[in-house]
């Protein structure tokens, strides 16, 4: 599939394919969510590091033994619920709406 994104003569190493190449600086605050049983999980934890250090204010979350994309189960698991909730505690204020 990298391929198909990237193209042929694409590098996995473009900063706008991977953001583990990218310079964060100037990145607005962050809030990463990830499962712990995520095949990305280590790709988070280098993108928190990496952020940290060029400055950016990161929240980070892991979220036991789930997986990629779970907070579509909204609604239908506990996890998903509260993965939202975070969201929505941590942006609001960031907002001025708290």
């Amino acid at each position: 599939m990298v391929e198909v994104f990237l193209g042929e003569s694409g590098s996995k190493k473009d900063p706008l394919a991977n953001p583990l190449y990218a310079d964060l600086s100037g990145l607005p605050p962050l809030f990463i969510q990830v499962g712990g049983d995520e095949a990305l999980l280590d790709d988070s934890r280098q993108i928190v590091k990496l952020a940290q250090e060029a400055g950016v204010d990161v929240k980070f979350k892991i979220y036991p033994e789930m997986q990629h994309v779970f907070h579509f189960l909204i609604g239908n698991a506990p996890e998903g619920d509260q993965a939202v909730q975070d969201m929505a505690d941590w942006v609001r204020p960031k907002l001025g709406l708290a």
